[in-house]
């Protein structure tokens, strides 16, 4: 019912898992070869009639023993998919599995660097690809539930979290920002109300009165500046 190619390897068909209904199958890249990366198309056969009320959840693992992980899916609306796989040398050491895209995802193996006698246990001939079948709601659930768990792990990845000595747990907010550093937290509050007086100032009217379109046009400007380059707020100094 499916088929996968490794790069440079020849096709391998879907074996179905016994006692599944033929809802289950998986496809194990035991003829290939260990390179220093690769990608793996996975697709429905031609000549197979895939259910429009179905879709199919695909998992990786890296060896018998691991449990699967979620990278994507097919279906009749998208037949196909083609995921990127980082071999031994290529990936960070004990850099984990990752997910990118619909569809689309990216495994890293660990790279046991002073151990080669192991390094075997890590190669793409022990790559196996899980393949169920399921109702499109509860898989479309599933895969929404994936995506949003990769989305926070992103997003908590990038927020701001500063520590300071003496104080329990990280400064995640403006206000234990200000709590903790009180002075400094001042000091660029005056340096932004500053930087604003000094742009909107050039366009004030007979009256002394500056349009709030002026305003929202300084502010777009300075996020922008803010993003490229925070420093310049040290630089600025009343006109």
């Amino acid at each position: 019912m499916f088929a996968a190619i490794a790069s440079g390897n020849p096709l391998q068909l879907s074996t179905e898992v016994p006692n599944s209904n033929g809802l289950q199958h998986t496809i194990v890249l035991s003829s290939t070869k260990p390179k220093s990366y690769s990608h793996i198309t996975l697709f429905i056969l031609p000549n197979v009639t895939f259910p429009d009320n179905f879709i199919a959840t695909v998992y990786f693992k890296l060896s018998p023993n691991e449990d699967f992980k979620l990278f994507g899916y097919l279906g009749n609306e998208k037949p196909s998919a083609i995921f990127k796989v980082k071999l031994p040398n290529a990936a960070s050491l004990g850099q984990p599995p990752t997910g990118y895209g619909d569809g689309l995802g990216e495994i890293d193996m660990d790279d046991n660097i002073g151990d080669l006698g192991d390094s075997s246990n890590h190669n793409i001939s022990e790559l196996i690809i899980g393949i169920s079948i399921e109702p499109r709601d509860q898989g479309i659930m599933k895969i929404n539930e994936w995506k949003a768990e990769k989305q926070a792990l992103k997003s908590n990845s990038s927020s701001l979290v500063l520590s300071r000595p003496g104080l329990q747990g990280n400064i995640l907010t403006v206000g234990q920002l200000a709590t903790a550093y009180p002075k400094l937290t001042q000091e660029l509050a005056a340096k932004i109300v500053q930087h604003a007086y000094n742009y909107l100032s050039g366009f004030l009217d007979a009256a002394g009165n500056v349009s709030i379109k002026r305003f929202d046009t300084w502010w777009d400007k300075f996020k922008t500046r803010l993003a490229n380059d925070g420093t310049f707020l040290d630089e600025v100094t009343s006109s």
